[in-house]
C-alpha cells in the first residue's frame, strides 16, 4: 500500500505518435519531391538596386529636373545665379521630402 499513495509518472508519448498528425514542414516536402524527380528552382538573382531605391532615384531626378527647367523659364528676367540658387534649394528640398517618404515612411510597412 506505500506504493499506491505515491503520484505515478506520466508517460512519455511514443516518438511517431504525433509524427501522423502534423503537417510536414517545406524542407520535407522539397525532398520528397526531389526524390521523384523534380529539379530545384534555379536561384534568383538579385537586383543590382532594389525597386524603392529606382522608383526613388526616378521620381527625385525627375522632379528636380522639372523643378530646374521651370525656374530658369518663369524667372529668366533675374540674375542666372539666384535662378541657379531658388531651383537648387527647390530640388534640394524635393529629394529631401522623397528621401523621407521612401525611407522613413514606407520603410515601416
Amino acid at each position: 500500500m506505500g506504493n499506491s499513495s505515491r503520484p505515478s509518472k506520466p508517460k512519455a508519448p511514443a516518438p511517431d505518435a504525433g509524427a501522423a498528425d502534423r503537417m510536414p514542414t517545406p524542407a520535407e516536402l522539397l525532398h520528397e519531391l526531389r526524390l521523384h524527380g523534380a529539379k530545384p528552382a534555379p536561384p534568383r538573382e538579385l537586383p543590382a538596386v532594389s525597386r524603392r531605391t529606382r522608383d526613388y532615384l526616378l521620381l527625385a531626378g525627375t522632379g528636380s529636373a522639372a523643378i530646374i527647367l521651370a525656374a530658369f523659364r518663369l524667372l529668366d528676367g533675374s540674375d542666372t545665379l539666384v535662378i541657379l540658387r531658388l531651383a537648387l534649394t527647390g530640388a534640394a528640398l524635393l529629394c529631401g521630402l522623397l528621401w523621407f517618404i521612401f525611407y522613413g515612411v514606407m520603410s515601416r510597412y
